[in-house]
C-alpha cells in the first residue's frame, strides 16, 4: 500500500471503520437497487465508463480545486464561488463532480468548470484513483454530502478539505447517535467549515462536537438570487399581472400533492377576498398537466386563462386564476405578487423559497423543507408558514391577506432574510483562499 491509498493520517473510529469495510459492497449492489428506481439506474447508467474518463483528465486537471455537489441546489451554491475562484485565480483547473443525474444535466447548460462528471460511487480504491490522477489543491464540498471515504482519500493524500454553505438541520438523521459519531470523525478532517448560519454552527460544533474550525460564511445561493433580482427589470410577464389590479398569490413550483392542498379551497378563498387573483406555476407545465388543472377549476367554477393569452384578453373581472404555460418566468412572477406559495414540500423537498422572499413576498410551503435552511429559518421568524392540508391553507392565506399591513410587515423581514446572506461569497473566499494562494500543485510520490 503506497502513503496515498492509506485511509488517513489520523486513526479512524470504529464506525468509520465499519463504513469503509462494508462500503464496497454497497457499491456492488447498487446495479441491483437500481432496478426499483429510475433515478439510481440514470445514474448508473451515466456512470459507465466514468472512471476512464476521469483518469484521462488527469494531466489537465493537476493541481485543480475541486468542488462536489450533490444535484442542482447546491450546485446554484458552488456557481458563485467557482466565478470567484477563476477571477482571482486564473488558469487554476476546476473541477466540478455531481451526484445526481438532474444534477449533471443542470450543470451540462450551465457549465462554469474545467470538467464536470460524475462522482464514483463511494469506493474506496475509486476514490483514492481519483485523487492520484488529479492531484488536487483543494476538495470543496457543498452544503453536506460528502462521502466518507472521498474525505479519506483526500486525507490520506494530504489535501486539505473544506466544506462551504454548510447546513446541518436540528432534526438531521446525521445527528443521531451512531450517525453522529460517524460524521464527527468524518467532519473532524476537514481543514474548516463555513455554514449558513449560527445555528448551523451551534449544530455542528455543540450538537455534533466537530473539533475543526468552523466560521459562518453565510449561503452563497442566496446571494446569487439577490444578484439576479436586483440586477433583473419588471418585463411584460410582472406588467401584464399588475394591469389586472388587486392583489397576487403566487402558487410557484406545484406538483400534484401542492395543487390538492389549494384547489379545493381556492373558491372560498377567491370569494373572501374579492380583489385577489391567483397564479398557478406548475412545476412541469406539459400540456397535459395544464388540461388537467383546467378541467378541475371549470368543475369548481372558477375563471381561468393561460398566462401566454393573457396580454390579449386584457384585464377582466372573471379570470380569477392564470396558468402559467411557460417555463422560467418565475422569478418575475414573483415580482408581481403579494403572497407565495412554494411547491415541491409534499415530496422531496421543497423549491427555491428565496425568490419569492427576496421579492418580498411572505412564503407559504409544505412539510418537507429541510432541504431548505432558509425555509427553515423563515419558519423560526414567523415569516413562513408550513401548511399541511387545506383547511390550514384558507386560514393561514386568509388571515395574511385580511391585513395588509402585516403582509407588508413580514414580506419585509421574509426578504431581509435572504439580503442577510449579502457578501457570503466574499467569505467563503476568505475560507479558501489561503489554500489556493499557498499550494502549488504536487508532484505524485508513492
Amino acid at each position: 500500500m503506497t502513503s496515498h491509498d492509506a485511509p488517513s493520517c489520523r486513526p479512524a473510529g470504529p464506525w468509520l471503520r465499519l463504513y469503509r469495510t462494508v462500503s464496497p459492497a454497497l457499491c456492488g449492489m447498487a446495479p441491483l437497487a437500481a432496478r426499483f428506481s429510475d433515478k439510481l439506474a440514470a445514474g448508473i447508467q451515466g456512470r459507465r465508463g466514468l472512471m476512464g474518463r476521469l483518469r484521462d483528465a488527469g494531466p489537465r486537471l493537476q493541481g485543480c480545486v475541486w468542488f462536489h455537489v450533490t444535484s442542482v441546489g447546491e450546485y446554484e451554491q458552488a456557481r458563485p464561488v467557482i466565478a470567484a475562484v477563476r477571477s482571482e485565480f486564473p488558469g487554476l483547473p476546476v473541477a466540478v463532480t455531481h451526484f445526481s443525474p438532474s444534477g449533471m444535466d443542470y450543470a451540462a447548460g450551465r457549465p462554469c468548470a474545467d470538467l464536470h462528471e460524475y462522482l464514483p460511487l463511494d469506493h474506496p480504491r475509486l476514490m483514492a484513483d481519483v485523487v492520484r490522477a488529479w492531484n488536487p489543491r483543494l476538495l470543496v464540498f457543498i452544503k453536506f454530502d460528502c462521502w466518507p471515504n472521498q474525505v479519506l482519500a483526500a486525507d490520506g493524500h494530504g489535501v486539505p478539505v473544506v466544506l462551504l454553505a454548510g447546513s446541518l438541520q436540528p432534526g438531521s438523521a446525521r445527528l443521531k447517535p451512531v450517525a453522529r459519531s460517524l460524521y464527527r470523525d468524518v467532519f473532524n478532517r476537514f481543514a474548516h467549515l463555513g455554514v449558513c448560519t449560527e445555528e448551523d454552527r451551534l449544530r455542528f460544533t455543540g450538537t455534533m462536537g466537530v473539533s475543526c474550525p468552523v466560521t459562518v460564511t453565510g449561503d452563497t445561493r442566496a446571494e446569487q438570487v439577490i444578484l439576479r433580482y436586483e440586477a433583473a427589470a419588471d418585463g411584460e410577464v410582472a406588467a401584464g399581472l399588475r394591469a389586472l389590479g388587486g392583489r397576487i398569490l403566487v402558487l410557484g413550483s406545484t406538483w400534484p400533492a401542492d395543487e390538492k392542498l389549494w384547489l379545493p379551497i381556492l373558491a372560498d378563498l377567491l370569494d373572501a377576498h374579492p380583489d385577489l387573483r391567483v397564479v398557478l406555476t406548475p412545476h412541469e407545465p406539459t400540456p397535459e398537466r395544464l388540461a388537467a388543472l383546467e378541467r378541475d377549476l371549470d368543475e369548481r367554477r372558477i375563471g381561468h386563462l393561460r398566462l401566454s393569452a393573457l396580454a390579449a384578453a386584457g384585464p377582466t373581472a372573471a379570470i380569477r386564476v392564470i396558468l402559467t404555460d411557460s417555463i422560467g418566468v418565475l422569478a418575475e412572477i414573483y415580482r408581481a405578487g403579494h403572497l407565495a406559495y412554494v411547491g415541491g414540500s409534499f415530496t422531496t423537498g421543497v423549491h427555491n423559497t428565496m425568490e419569492p422572499a427576496v421579492a418580498g413576498l411572505p412564503v407559504m410551503f409544505g412539510p418537507v423543507i429541510g432541504n431548505a435552511e432558509e425555509a427553515g429559518r423563515m419558519v423560526r421568524l414567523g415569516v413562513g408558514f408550513v401548511l399541511k392540508e387545506p383547511g390550514q391553507a384558507l386560514e393561514t392565506a386568509g388571515k395574511l391577506l385580511a391585513d395588509p399591513g402585516l403582509l407588508n410587515d413580514l414580506g419585509r423581514q421574509a426578504r431581509q432574510v435572504v439580503l442577510d446572506q449579502r457578501g457570503s461569497t466574499a467569505r467563503s473566499m476568505d475560507v479558501i483562499r489561503p489554500f489556493l494562494a499557498a499550494a502549488r500543485p504536487r508532484e505524485e510520490t508513492s
